[in-house]
Order: C-alpha cells, then structure tokens, then sequence
C-alpha cells in the first residue's frame, strides 16, 4: 500500500512537468507543422472561435474537476487502507496535493495542441458552417442539452451494462464450475 500511494503521490505531483515539457513540445511542433496544411485548411483563430463556441474551456474544466474528485477518492482509500483512522488534517493535507497537482493543468496548451488536428481534418468551409451551427440558436439548444443528454446516456449505457454483467458473471460461474468439476475428475482418476 506504502509503495502505491507514494506512486499516486509521484504521478499527481509530476503531473504538471510533465504537462509543460509536452506543452513546448507541443508549441514546437505547431511551428513546424504550419506549412503541412492542405490550402482549404481553416485559419488557427477560425478553430479557436470554434472551440469557445463548443465551450471546450468549460468541458476541460469539468473533466478536470472528475478527475480531480476521482483522484481524491482514490489517493483517500489508499491513504484510509495505509491509516485505518485518519485525522481530518492528514486527509485534507491529501486533498491539497492533488489540488496542487491538478490545478497546474495548462488548459491552453490543451487547447493549442488540438488546433492543429482541427486544421488537418476539417476544411476552411467545414469550420465556417460548423462555427454558423453553433452560434445559432439550435447549436446553442444543443450546447446547453448536450451534458443532461451526456448523462442520461450515460445512465441508460450503465442499466445496459448491469444486465450484461450479471450474464457475463453467469457464464464464468458456469465456466469455473466446469473447469473445478474437470480438475476433480483428473484427481480421482488412477494415475499411469
């Protein structure tokens, strides 16, 4: 246990260096891709005004706070299994290193790194309808439903998932009995 919370501790505490390094990585490679776009391919800036249209700031940040929660959980139970009775100070100076950790996280970066794969794939003209979709009155319906739809999509994957769980289970209960009756029957045989 030891040796797993001193490695989540390691992962949320380099996170961040890591993170920059690849930004400049990241930047360099921007510089030296520029030339490699087909002529039709949309502007940086087009793809930015697309990506604040789709609220990816918002998405990222939402993304980061599950991660940051699920990390909290995680490093908690680890911390909880090392320290059965942890003080409120121990469990709150946890939190604060993953705090720390996460956020660190260079969103601009994120979203300098994704420009250009926007560029490479979609077209000026593409870009241009999709920025006019989105700043119309149904891309904006869509934007504000999109998390409640994410969600109960979500919920109705899960109900999904159970059923097939408990039939996947099933089987392997099935399975494993038939493998111990196998292995019983090859030990009461006489050995040659």
């Amino acid at each position: 246990m030891r040796k797993a919370l001193l490695l989540l501790v390691l992962v949320v505490v380099s996170a961040p260096v890591f993170a920059q390094a690849a930004g400049a990585k990241i930047q360099n490679q921007l510089k030296a891709t520029e030339d490699s776009f087909a002529p039709d391919a949309p502007t940086h800036d087009q793809v930015m005004t697309l990506l604040d249209l789709l609220q990816i700031r918002k998405t990222m940040a939402v993304m980061m706070d599950g991660m940051k929660k699920a990390m909290k959980q995680g490093a908690e139970q680890t911390f909880r299994e090392r320290v059965p009775d942890p003080t409120p100070k121990q469990l709150e100076a946890l939190h604060g290193m993953i705090d720390d950790a996460v956020g660190d996280m260079p969103v601009d970066d994120l979203l300098e790194a994704m420009v250009p794969i926007y560029r490479r794939h979609l077209s000026k003209s593409d870009v241009d309808e999709m920025i006019r979709f989105f700043a119309g009155p149904v891309g904006q319906k869509l934007l504000r439903e999109q998390p409640q739809m994410m969600q109960e999509g979500m919920q109705a994957g899960m109900a999904i998932q159970e059923k097939r769980m408990d039939q996947i289970m099933i089987k392997v209960k099935e399975r494993a009995q038939k493998l111990v009756e196998a292995g019983e029957e090859k030990g009461s045989a006489p050995k040659k």
